[in-house]
């Protein structure tokens, strides 16, 4: 039976404390992410009890309604309902710094994980029809279809300009602008320039491929990545302080932290500046200040931090690969239940970006199929015809990589199926980590992604992948079915019995 999200949405505003409580309202994948001026006035148990509102988590200084599959049709609903003051501020107080950072990281990355992870998908599907010889690598579909499926990861500083703006209250198009200067064709053949002019060669023929390099980013990689010659010290400077080239292609700590310290900036300006010339001069200084300081300050920053949070979880990586892929994939759905899976994000994203691939993914799938498992146990296993159809649903549903329907709808509800789904994902995890799986482009682990985790020249790791999540989706269902769970009541079973009783109560009596 369909639901009437309209009527939903009625419903989620009423419970929520109403229009007025909201300060903001994003969703992700399958939640719709409130912060409201009161938590207090939100009437949980009446909100979990709407129509397709699978349950209610109050996290990250957010108070998230969990929908599912149809979260859009939901969120769009809500917005007719409601009119947030947009230079209202979107950070709940009286939050602790890691709510904090898990907020922010939410907030900015869901609008366009799927786009991010399709591309993803598209990089996926050629590299497997060029690997099996249905595509030519050298044809123009392919090289056309390629530099397509970059294009999310080559402009991601100017998608996570844009919602971070949102996030930190700057006027989105300056600090669009802002992260595009940072990956503008100058900036960039100024960088190209600087790693091929920066070779000491004096062999003639080596310095005129230098010189064509120049203007061709092939040569230049070959030159720079494949031939091994070192380079030389920066020689850009501005304002006599010397800048340090780097790359902010698929940068993400340093545009996050250049458009926080950017709405600092615009806000001394918009209010020091007349109105009359406030709207033009504002984001000229914007501009004009925040671009070196993110070439001088901010991309040097976060680039240390990336660079250091991906090789604290690359280094015990490689300690046991093993013994990673059984804690990555046993404890990664607490982490979902929690909120704080996103702490993860921008660790794989980097990983994308330096190394060409990420381990984490190939692990945290086994946790993916592992509950999915668990959802046919519990449909193989329960009497109660209601249950089988959710579990059912949220199965089917988790095998396209959206687990929240199955924790919140099934497995928390029974508590046993999501124990044993965490042990099933432990063990899935470490198969993967012992054949050191990887996926070779961001995606949201799922059935339908499989070709992102296969690379030409890299089969072992992907039949161990594939082995992995069979072992983790056929050990969810095992331990559910042996470990069982406190069945439901079936309401429909129950009430027919009640009916068939009270009618022979009756025939006795007449």
């Amino acid at each position: 039976m369909a639901i009437d999200y309209a009527q939903t949405a009625q419903d989620i505003v009423k419970y929520i404390g109403g229009e007025n409580n909201v300060i903001s309202i994003t969703h992700c994948a399958t939640r719709l992410r409130f912060v409201l001026k009161d938590n207090s006035s939100v009437d949980k148990e009446e909100l979990k009890r709407v129509k397709g509102v699978i349950t209610v988590i109050e996290a990250g200084g957010q108070m998230q309604v969990v929908i599912g599959n149809h979260v859009s049709d939901a969120y769009k609903q809500v917005l007719k309902l409601i009119h947030v003051d947009e230079n209202a501020p979107v950070s709940a107080p009286n939050v602790g710094i890691v709510s904090r950072v898990m907020d922010v990281i939410s907030s900015i990355f869901t609008p366009f994980l799927y786009q991010l992870a399709a591309c993803g998908i598209l990089q996926g599907i050629i590299s497997f029809l060029a690997a099996v010889g249905i595509m030519d690598a050298s044809s123009g579909t392919y090289r056309i279809l390629n530099f397509v499926s970059w294009t999310a990861f080559t402009f991601l500083p100017v998608m996570i300009a844009f919602t971070a703006a949102k996030k930190f209250n700057v006027h989105p198009f300056t600090a669009v602008i802002t992260a595009c200067a940072l990956i503008s064709p100058d900036y960039m053949n100024m960088l190209t320039a600087f790693k091929i002019t920066s070779i000491n060669s004096a062999d003639p023929a080596m310095q005129q491929l230098m010189r064509e390099a120049v203007n061709n980013p092939e040569i230049a990689s070959i030159l720079t990545n494949i031939v091994g010659i070192p380079l030389a010290s920066p020689t850009l400077d501005f304002l006599g302080i010397p800048v340090k080239y780097l790359s902010y292609t698929a940068s993400v700590i340093p545009i996050i932290l250049m458009v926080w310290a950017m709405s600092y900036v615009e806000r001394f300006f918009n209010k020091v500046l007349p109105v009359v010339i406030r709207n033009l001069f504002t984001p000229m200084f914007c501009i004009a200040i925040m671009v070196p300081m993110t070439l001088l300050v901010f991309g040097p920053i976060g680039n240390l931090i990336g660079g250091a949070i991906g090789g604290v979880y690359n280094y015990l990586y490689h300690l046991s690969p093993t013994i990673a892929g059984f804690v990555v994939g046993a404890f990664w759905q607490p982490l979902v239940t929690l909120g704080v899976h996103w702490g993860i994000t921008p660790v794989t994203v980097g990983n994308y970006a330096t190394l060409g691939y990420d381990t984490f993914t190939g692990l945290q799938a086994s946790a993916v199929f592992a509950m999915t498992g668990s959802m046919f146990g519990v449909y193989l296993k329960t009497r109660n015809r209601e249950m089988k159809g959710i579990s059912l649903s949220a199965g089917v549903t988790g095998l396209f990589g959206i687990t929240e329907p199955a924790i919140y709808g099934v497995a928390l509800r029974l508590k046993k199926p999501f124990l044993c789904s965490c042990v099933a994902g432990g063990i899935g995890g470490a198969i993967a980590g012992s054949f050191n799986a990887v996926s070779w482009s961001y995606c949201l682990p799922g059935i339908a992604v499989l070709p992102v985790f296969f690379k030409e020249g890299h089969m072992p790791q992907f039949l161990g992948f594939l082995l992995s999540i069979t072992v983790a989706f056929v050990l969810g269902a095992l331990f559910t079915w042996l470990v069982g769970f406190k069945d439901e009541p079936d309401v429909a079973a129950t009430k027919k019995i009640q009916a068939e009783s009270q009618r022979a109560a009756q025939a006795e009596m007449n």
